[in-house]
């Protein structure tokens, strides 16, 4: 539901957090889920007890063999768990690493039918979600995989959080989601951004001539001019090659955004129209 402030569009545009705000309320959802015992399954297993015999172990803590040497050996830190001890003094890079680990372990035990239920992952991400954007630029925990990325805007968001499984075949679907959670990772740089946007153009070359039929399909369009344009962007604008006719000077970090949502929109395009074409058919 919509409160008052935001029906009418009151709530203030640009308000943020700074990181120790962000912090803060991180532990609060943290504390908010652990005392739900969101977090046991990770921390303690699952343990039975059979009738006339001792209890056992059945599932091994999913953060073995503890949660100290557990994020001990992730962030290369003793200072890291217990997280009521340590988070106040979190670089953002242990925080983030932090979330990503506990959206990964979270869960819940069913034990009426013996399994694990992760449908809290979600909730987990929903109230993170709610700081992490109003954090610096704004971040966003993705639903499906549990990556923090920066700055995404609406429609990446949503291409994230989109089932690409009812839209691309699942090896295209894992190199298109490998790209855009390595793009907009919240410690990407250049050299990881430009190789997501050549994995994106990787994907596209092997299916040249049909992308040619299908984007230009019902159109009096010159077959050629979407193939130009998509493959001269990698071919010469220091992508995918490296030699002197490359274009190199225009503002990459500007251009880049445009490159990953374009190839990105092009490959989902694709396969729609190649599904609507086929039930045509």
């Amino acid at each position: 539901m919509k409160y008052y402030a935001e029906r009418n569009n009151l709530l203030e545009e640009n308000f943020n957090i700074s990181f120790e705000d962000l912090k803060q309320h991180f532990y609060k959802i943290y504390m908010y889920f652990a005392n739900t015992k969101c977090f046991d399954v990770a921390i303690k297993g699952v343990w039975k007890k059979p009738q006339w015999e001792e209890e056992y172990l059945t599932i091994p803590p999913l953060l073995a063999p503890s949660p100290e040497t557990f994020f001990m050996k992730q962030l290369s830190s003793n200072e890291i768990y217990p997280i009521f001890q340590y988070y106040e003094n979190y670089t953002e890079t242990e925080l983030f690493t932090v979330i990503e680990i506990l959206y990964d372990k979270i869960c819940t035990y069913d034990y009426k039918n013996s399994v694990i239920n992760n449908d809290v992952k979600k909730e987990f991400a929903i109230q993170i979600n709610n700081v992490l954007q109003l954090y610096d630029d704004g971040y966003f925990l993705e639903i499906h995989s549990g990556t923090i990325t920066k700055g995404a805007n609406d429609p990446v968001k949503n291409m994230l959080s989109e089932d690409l499984s009812k839209i691309l075949p699942e090896d295209i679907m894992t190199k298109t989601r490998t790209a855009i959670k390595m793009y907009y990772r919240f410690d990407s740089n250049m050299e990881m951004k430009t190789k997501a946007i050549t994995i994106l153009a990787d994907i596209l070359e092997p299916l040249r001539d049909e992308l040619k039929d299908i984007l230009n399909h019902g159109y009096e369009t010159n077959k050629n001019d979407h193939d130009k344009l998509i493959f001269e962007i990698v071919n010469n604008f220091n992508i995918r090659h490296t030699n002197t006719k490359q274009h190199e000077n225009y503002e990459h970090e500007i251009w880049y955004d445009w490159m990953i949502q374009y190839y990105s929109s092009v490959i989902i395009t694709f396969y729609k129209l190649k599904k609507i074409k086929t039930n045509l058919q």
